[in-house]
């Protein structure tokens, strides 16, 4: 394996007339900064683990930051000792992807660039940029007695200490002068706070609940997941359970909404465009989805029937109930053991439809000409040729484009309106091949307004160019532009097998 021993230093840059202290998030800017110079240096010298050096002090200074800031719950787990990059997002390479790209020696060298429980077929994207925190079982001191004992220097960050500059600031300021209350210094763990050890507390809770709620996702069915249009047609468990349940029923309520609500997450992952959908705003959809658990609180509202809530959005999803066909029988045959699924209902998981009063998402695609030289002169001739950076569309599909013409294109939603434009130049074209290639493609992998939520390659004249997801060129000249197109990176029930999957055929 290759050493690597250079040191280099990393700048941020800032807009331009910027003045970063007047900056009412400073903090906030400054973070997110320095994670995609961090991530972008670790993408171009393909190193896939990032070592941060937060130490326990960090830790209650975060925790004391959420506190005063409102936090409750799953915002009171203190630093992940690993997680993904953060702030990064779009970022190919640094961002969930980027490993497929990786050439084989680098693969054989650093070791597999994703995690095990990642969907890693053709078609689909994994990888990214990991950060690990090693040093958060010790202090500070105990950290700058080692590096004393070593002869290793350290540097002050000198805006550590300006308290107008952030909350964090002030509050590291109270800890170090011991100007908090002392019942937050005490606790009967050596080297340890009171909040590091509530932290601690609640993140154990919180991993117990998501072995919980793991268990459950594994057991999850897929019927199909079509990631041309990207629905999930999926068997849920009948009811959220634990391991337990030696808590109060007020205690057992509880648990069973987080894990029903860490499920319904865990399931809306693989089709939203957001990066992140908080458990919170999951309370009415964990309750349709499991409507068979019972709910301590319907009293409260008796006109509400929570199985009567077929159809909902949560997340940017469309999830829609149907009863399973008398003639299609589903058994649990395969399920995890000791996990019963619901044998009358499948949901269906789409990409909501695009709200007509929002900017629809949208991409531009550079000009290749204008970053490349002409071959023998002619910047029409089919040498000519580049390619995009993979961009990243509506939170889905990483798209890359090559196109030798001298005009922009750009990456839209299918639309009605570019639907039937298209059927009108496929007619007066007598393209009667592509006509049916159409018809058939979107009936079977884009049922409904599914069909409406796929990527198109769009032209600077308005013509649609490609759906890149169904494989279909509309281009009437010989073939020009080229195109490869992976779906972001998911990950699918354990049980989940690769006939249920329809991936992308390019990239």
């Amino acid at each position: 394996m290759q050493a690597f021993n250079t040191t280099k230093i990393l700048t941020l840059e800032w807009p331009s007339g910027t003045d970063p202290s007047r900056l009412p998030n400073f903090e906030t800017e400054a973070r997110r900064l320095r994670y995609q110079a961090l991530g972008q240096a670790c993408f171009n010298a393909q190193i896939p683990s990032l070592l941060l050096g937060h130490h326990k002090e960090d830790e209650t200074e975060t925790l004391l930051m959420r506190l005063s800031e409102g936090y409750r719950g799953e915002g009171l787990r203190g630093i992940a000792a690993e997680a993904g990059i953060p702030d990064c997002p779009g970022m190919y390479g640094v961002s969930d992807s980027g490993g497929r790209d990786l050439p084989d020696s680098v693969q054989k060298d650093v070791g597999p660039w994703f995690s095990s429980d990642e969907y890693s077929k053709p078609g689909f994207e994994y990888g990214g940029v990991k950060i690990y925190r090693p040093l958060m079982n010790y202090t500070k001191p105990t950290l700058m007695t080692t590096l004393r004992a070593a002869g290793v220097p350290w540097v002050n960050d000198p805006t550590n200490s300006d308290l107008k500059l952030s909350k964090r600031n002030v509050i590291r300021h109270l800890m170090q002068h011991n100007l908090l209350p002392q019942a937050l210094h005490n606790s009967k763990e050596p080297d340890a706070s009171t909040l590091s050890i509530v932290s601690r507390n609640i993140r154990q809770k919180f991993l117990q609940r998501n072995d919980q709620a793991d268990r459950l996702f594994q057991a999850c069915k897929v019927i199909v997941f079509d990631a041309k249009s990207g629905y999930l047609d999926v068997r849920i468990p009948l009811v959220p359970t634990a391991e337990s349940q030696d808590e109060t029923d007020a205690e057992w309520t509880v648990e069973k909404e987080f894990i029903a609500a860490r499920l319904v997450r865990q399931l809306l992952y693989i089709v939203t465009p957001r990066a992140h959908i908080s458990l919170q705003s999951l309370e009415l959809a964990s309750k349709a989805m499991f409507f068979n658990v019972e709910d301590p609180y319907a009293a409260l509202s008796p006109n509400i029937r929570k199985e009567s809530i077929t159809v909902f959005t949560a997340g940017d999803v469309l999830c829609r109930r149907s009863r399973v066909p008398e003639d299609r029988p589903v058994s649990n045959r395969n399920s995890t053991e000791g996990v019963r699924l619901d044998p009358d209902h499948i949901w269906r998981l789409s990409r909501q439809p695009y709200d007509a009063r929002l900017p629809e998402p949208k991409r531009d695609v550079p000009d290749a000409q204008s970053s490349i030289a002409t071959a023998h002169g002619d910047p029409n001739s089919m040498a000519v040729r580049s390619h995009s950076s993979w961009q990243l569309w509506d939170g889905r599909y990483w798209i890359r484009i090559l196109d030798p013409s001298p005009s922009n294109i750009r990456i839209c939603p299918w639309n009605m309106e570019r639907h039937n434009g298209l059927k009108r130049r496929i007619e007066e074209r007598r393209q009667y091949r592509l006509k049916k290639s159409l018809s058939r493609a979107v009936q079977f992998h884009a049922p409904g307004r599914t069909r409406y939520t796929m990527p198109a390659i769009i032209g600077a004249d308005g013509d649609v160019l490609a759906l890149p997801t169904l494989g279909i060129d509309t281009q009437w000249e010989p073939q020009l532009l080229k195109y490869w197109i992976r779906y972001k990176k998911v990950i699918l029930p354990g049980s989940v097998t690769d006939d249920a999957v329809v991936a992308l055929q390019s990239g």
